[in-house]
Formats: C-alpha cells, sequence, structure tokens
C-alpha cells in the first residue's frame, strides 16, 4: 500500500525520489504538495540530493524557534530559526547576517542534538545545581540534578530564562517580545548578603559555571556586570585555603596584564569576615548590552572532539582555519602558566571564545588560580607543596616558554608579598618560589 508524504516523513527525511517512489505520485505532483505543506516541511538542501524532513513542535513551543542575539546596546536581532525535526535531531535555519560557525562542523546547520551555541547555556557548577534543584522542586519534570538533563529539559529551561543566561543568546517566541529588565543595583556592601542567600540556596543571579561558591550582580559603585566568588566564614583551615586560592586567582590575572595577556579584571574585598573575589564580566556590555561567549567545551564538542587540554583543542581549532593563531598562541601560553602556578582545574569550560564573523575569538581568561591547593572533596586540607612540570610540547619556543616561566615566577613572588595569604601558605613560600625550585 502506498504512503502519504507525511507517513513517510515521520520515519525521517527522505528525497523526491523515495517519496514519489513510496507515494506513487509523479515529481510536479509531489513538489505541489510538499508546497501546500508550508513550514511542517523543510527542506535540507545541503545535502546531496536535497532531502525533505517533518518537523514537530518542541519545548512546549512550536515548530519554528527563533534564536536571537542580543547586541552591546542591548538590542535584540533574529540570526536564526531552531526547526526541531522527525523523528528527532534539529536543523538551524539561517536569517540574514548569521555567522556560518552557527551551523555547526558540518556546515549544513544540522544537529542530532541541540546546537552546541544552545546546549552551553544550560544551568552549570555550583549555581547550575541550585537552579536545577528549584525547579525540581516546581515540576517533577525537571531532573534535581542538571547533569542528568536532556535537550527537552535544557530547550525548556532557556526558553523561559533568557533574561541573564551567559553569552548573548536568547531563544524562543518569549525572546522577540520580552521587555528588557533594568539590573537590580548592588554595591560591595551588599555582598555579604548575597553570599548568605547562595550559601542557604537563594539564587540571586544566573547560573555561572564552576564548583565555588559565587553569585552575579550589577555593581552601582563600577557600573559593571560582575561574578563574584567568596571564602567561608570564619578562621578554619578550610576557609584559610580558599582564601589563599582567592588570593591566587587575582594575582595570576595580574601578573597575565602585565604581559598583555586577555584575563579578566578581578579586585579582592575583605568584608564582614569573607574575603570576595569579584570579576566583571566581559559577556555584558553596560546596563544591557551583552557579548557572545562560547566555552572551548562546546566548541570542542562540536568541531575536533579532544575532549581536554586547552593547548591540543587550540592547536586544531587553528588547523581548521576557526581561530587565528596569535589567539590560539595565546591559549597554548596560558595553559603553560597554568600548570606552572599549579591550576588543576583548566577543564575546557574554563576558557571561552566570542565570534567574531567565521572565526571563534578568544575571551579573556578567568577562573585562573592555584585549584592544586583546594580541600579535597572531604574537606582534608593537605600541606602545601607542588613542583612545576617540565614543559613538553613543540608549539612554544625556547623564547616564549621562557616567557611563561617568567610570569609564573612573577605570580608566586606576587602570591608571597600578599599580606593576606595564611601563614601556611606563607611558610611555604619562604622556603623559595616553586619556578626555582
Amino acid at each position: 500500500m502506498a504512503l502519504t508524504i507525511n507517513e513517510l516523513l515521520l520515519r525521517g527525511p527522505a528525497t523526491s525520489k523515495e517519496i514519489q517512489s513510496a507515494t506513487g505520485l509523479s515529481q510536479t505532483a509531489v513538489s505541489r504538495q510538499l508546497r501546500g505543506t508550508g513550514d511542517a516541511v523543510v527542506v535540507l538542501s545541503n545535502t546531496r540530493p536535497p532531502r525533505y524532513a517533518l518537523t514537530r513542535n518542541a519545548f512546549g513551543g512550536n515548530n519554528k524557534l527563533p534564536i536571537v542575539m542580543v547586541d552591546a546596546h542591548g538590542n535584540t536581532v533574529q540570526v536564526a530559526f531552531l526547526r526541531p525535526l522527525v523523528p528527532n535531531g534539529f536543523l538551524v535555519e539561517a536569517a540574514t547576517g548569521m555567522s556560518p560557525l552557527l551551523l555547526g562542523a558540518g556546515g549544513n546547520g544540522l544537529y542530532d542534538d541541540l546546537p552546541y551555541f544552545l546546549g552551553d547555556l544550560a544551568p552549570q557548577g555550583f549555581l547550575g545545581r541550585q537552579v536545577a534543584a528549584e525547579l525540581a522542586a516546581q515540576s517533577a519534570d525537571f531532573p534535581p540534578d542538571p547533569r542528568h538533563w536532556n535537550a527537552h529539559h535544557v530547550g525548556r529551561y532557556l526558553i523561559s530564562n533568557g533574561d541573564d543566561l551567559p553569552g548573548n543568546f536568547k531563544f524562543g517566541e518569549q525572546a522577540l517580545s520580552r521587555v528588557r529588565r533594568k539590573p537590580v543595583v548592588t554595591t560591595e556592601a551588599d555582598y555579604p548578603a548575597l553570599a548568605d542567600s547562595v550559601m542557604s540556596g537563594v539564587i540571586p543571579g544566573s547560573s555561572a559555571g564552576g564548583e565555588q561558591p559565587k553569585f552575579t550582580a550589577y555593581c552601582g559603585n563600577r557600573s559593571a556586570h560582575v561574578i563574584v566568588k567568596f571564602s567561608p566564614m570564619g578562621e578554619n583551615e578550610v576557609a584559610r585555603r580558599w582564601r589563599d586560592i582567592l588570593i591566587t586567582e587575582f594575582h595570576a590575572t595580574e601578573a597575565l596584564h602585565k604581559e598583555n595577556f586577555p584575563a579578566a579584571e578581578t579586585r579582592l574585598l575583605e568584608i564582614d569576615g569573607r574575603l570576595f573575589l569579584e570579576s566583571q564580566r566581559f559577556d555584558r556590555s553596560g546596563e544591557f548590552g551583552r557579548m557572545p561567549m562560547l566555552s572551548m567545551q562546546a566548541i570542542d564538542a562540536e568541531f575536533t572532539g579532544i575532549g581536554s587540554d586547552w593547548s591540543r583543542v587550540a592547536d586544531a581549532l587553528f588547523q581548521k582555519k576557526l581561530v587565528s593563531w596569535e589567539h590560539a598562541f595565546d591559549v597554548i601560553c596560558q595553559w603553560w602558566f597554568g600548570r606552572f602556578i599549579n591550576n588543576s582545574d583548566m577543564h575546557l569550560g574554563n576558557l571561552s571564545f566570542s565570534i567574531d564573523g567565521g572565526v571563534f575569538r578568544l575571551l579573556p581568561v578567568y577562573d585562573m588560580c592555584s585549584m592544586g591547593f583546594a580541600p579535597k572533596s572531604g574537606g582534608e586540607v593537605l600541606p602545601y607543596d607542588f613542583k612545576p612540570p617540565e614543559y613538553v610540547g613543540t608549539n612554544l619556543g625556547p623564547e616564549s616558554i621562557a616567557g611563561v616561566r617568567n610570569m609564573a615566577h612573577d605570580f608566586w613572588e606576587r602570591v608571597a608579598n600578599d599580606p593576606r595569604i595564611s601563614d601556611e601558605l606563607r611558610s611555604y613560600l619562604a622556603r623559595g618560589n616553586p619556578m626555582d625550585l
């Protein structure tokens, strides 16, 4: 028995000839009926021969979901539509001015799962777990751990929560009509209360990735959006160790700035028994503007598939002409700088890029600190001990790696001379600069 076009496409995409064979219709009749389906059927034109696919409604929305980017002035610009396909997968339909990078590694806009640039916006890390727990309490449809979310959960979350996502993407019909909200203005004096709220489960900001306790805010005194990490209360060994780590992050950015490497703008504040590390967000501009920000983890998963090691991924992206050599070189230098300062947490989610036409542009490094000294998961605090690794690689010549080593030497000197570090760290560094031992 012959199938209808709809019955055939429910099984998956098909070419015109396959449709003619299954339905018994002529090429002219097939073309006429496909035109009559309107937006229900899309043409996968970058395949040879072209295939036709049936779309489906998704995420509580329809079958044609706007993808919007917010510019530096807070204006929304529609760049594409996301078309959920039957039986699964997604097609990104380009709109005017869309970067070809959004079409993915295949260059055709076809994705088996959510496009990498949207999946990157799912709740992550410390605050992400709080977001997921709150949603799970409201609806049994959401797992309480965001690591267990699938594309359906992420899509529903993005449609309803586009006001303060990282980067500048917004998703769904609401992204076109949502009135932009003036940020709640805070000052440094509000930071202790915000920290207490975070630790008690209240979420005073967006889901910023990473495991360290933090919150986001709009600091009126700086007229800037910021991410603020903070140490535990008290003077026990865990609190002292986390204070030391925040201090190392501040001095890492200072050492990088001195050598003109891109790094976050940070400052340290001691207020009401906590040490706060405030970092200015580089995915925000003014009160309402936003800037693109995509993690190396998402970019790697789509374009290179290496899975770890900033330097290897950066080189692979350069080989594919997706980043400039200047930016790949900076990544490799920062990777080795991190290894020389005992940063044991340089996963691919801790480095981000912007979109610049058809290439990715490196953004300032963040979360660069001596994480290897952090308390263990059970709360155990080990004595300070670290031996920098030997450089192994071919991408940095003798002069370049010497410069990175000197930058790490400068970092350790800055930390040793900071009066805020603990007696334990001071005693350790009094034995000598790790880069000299």
